[in-house]
C-alpha cells in the first residue's frame, strides 16, 4: 500500500534548520510508537548524505559497524568501537540517524558515556548532525533528557513528536466529509500508523477489522510492553478509566489499590501519553473540583479530566 506523508510541515521546517545550521548538532526526537518519527526524519533527509541505523536488542556495535561499512566500504578496516566509528562518520557523512536509540542503552548503559566522550572530544568540532530517535518515552526521558544523563547538556534540539491535529488528517481522506473525519479521529486520534490502515467507509472497515485477526486486538499489550513492566496493573487502571472511573478514588477502588499506590502509575501513564488530562472549559486551570468530565478511548490513548491528575 502506498504510504502517504501528510502535513508535518512545522516539524520538517524545524528539523531542516537543525540540519542547515553550522557546526555539530545532536537532535533527539521521541514519542510513542506509530507516531511517525522515522518517516518524518527520512522525508526531511531526502537528498542529503546520511547514514541510518535501526538499533536492535543485541550486538548493536557489530551491526552498526556493518551499516557504516555498507555505506562506506573503507570502514570495514576500522575497529568495532563506538568512538572510532563515530569519528570516521564525522568526516564522511553529513547526518547520522540512530533509530530506537533506547535499545543501545538497554543493551549497554555505558554507551551513553561513550557517546558523551565522542561528542566532547571529536564530534563537537565537526559538522556532523547526530539524530537519536526513541519510541520508549519513559526510557528516553529518564536516560537522555534528565540532568543525570551523561548526554545531558549535549543536545542542541529536542522534539517530542505528537499526534496530528484533527484538521490535518483530511490529507489522508480527501473524499471524507466532516462527520466521517470526526468518527475516524475518534478512533485513531492523529496517529499516522492507524490512519494509514483505515479504508473508508470507516464503519464498514472497522466492523471487518474487529471480525478478523486485526492489529487492534493486540495493540494495547504491544504498546504497554514497550514502556512498562507489570502490565497487569496498568491494564487494570486503563480499564477503569475506559469504564468511566475518572477520579483517583474511583480508579483506586476499581484497581483495589491504595491512593498513594495508584498515583505513580497514573503519572507514568500521563508522561508516556497513554492518558491525557482534560479540563472543562468552564473551569479554571487551578480548579480542584472533582469533575467526571468526558472519557474518550483512542486505541491506547484514554483521556481523563485535568482536575483528576494525581
Amino acid at each position: 500500500m502506498y504510504q502517504l506523508f501528510v502535513d508535518r510541515k512545522t516539524e520538517c521546517e524545524e528539523l531542516k534548520k537543525v540540519l542547515d545550521a553550522k557546526g555539530f548538532a545532536f537532535a533527539v526526537l521521541y514519542g510513542r510508537r506509530r507516531i511517525g518519527k522515522t518517516r518524518l526524519v527520512l522525508e526531511t533527509l531526502k537528498g542529503r548524505n546520511h547514514v541510518y541505523y535501526l538499533a536492535v536488542e543485541k550486538e548493536n556495535l557489530r551491526y552498526f559497524s556493518a551499516a557504516a561499512a555498507q555505506k562506506f566500504p573503507k570502514a570495514k578496516n576500522l575497529k568495532e568501537d563506538w568512538e572510532v566509528l563515530l569519528d570516521f562518520l564525522k568526516d564522511n557523512t553529513a547526518v547520522l540517524v540512530i533509530d530506537e536509540f533506547q535499545n543501545l542503552v538497554k543493551e549497554d548503559e555505558t554507551v551513553l558515556s561513550l557517546f558523551q566522550r565522542a561528542i566532547d572530544t571529536n564530534l563537537k568540532d565537526g559538522e556532523l548532525k547526530l539524530i537519536a530517535l526513541g519510541s520508549s518515552v519513559s526510557m528516553i526521558t529518564s536516560e537522555l533528557l534528565q540532568y543525570r544523563s551523561p548526554l545531558y547538556g549535549r543536545r542542541t534540539y529536542t522534539k517530542k513528536v505528537a499526534a496530528m491535529s484533527f484538521l490535518d488528517i483530511k490529507g489522508f481522506f480527501p473524499k471524507a466529509n466532516m462527520e466521517e473525519l470526526a468518527e475516524i479521529y475518534g478512533f485513531a486520534d492523529g496517529i499516522p500508523y492507524y490512519l494509514q490502515k483505515i479504508q473508508p467507509p470507516f464503519w464498514i472497515w472497522l466492523e471487518n477489522e474487529l471480525r478478523s485477526a486485526s492489529f487492534i486486538k493486540d495493540e494495547l499489550d504491544f504498546m504497554l510492553r514497550y514502556e512498562f513492566e507489570n502490565l497487569g496493573t496498568y491494564k487494570t487502571i486503563l480499564e477503569a478509566i475506559a469504564k468511566g472511573k475518572t477520579t483517583v478514588s474511583e480508579i483506586k477502588d476499581y484497581a483495589r489499590m491504595e491512593r498513594t499506590d495508584v498515583s505513580p502509575y497514573l503519572a507514568k501513564l500521563i508522561n508516556t501519553g497513554f492518558i491525557h488530562r482534560e479540563l472543562p472549559l468552564t473551569e479554571p486551570v487551578t480548579s480542584k473540583v472533582p469533575h467526571r468530565g468526558s472519557v474518550r478511548c483512542v486505541l491506547v490513548q484514554i483521556h481523563i479530566p485535568e482536575s483528576q491528575q494525581p
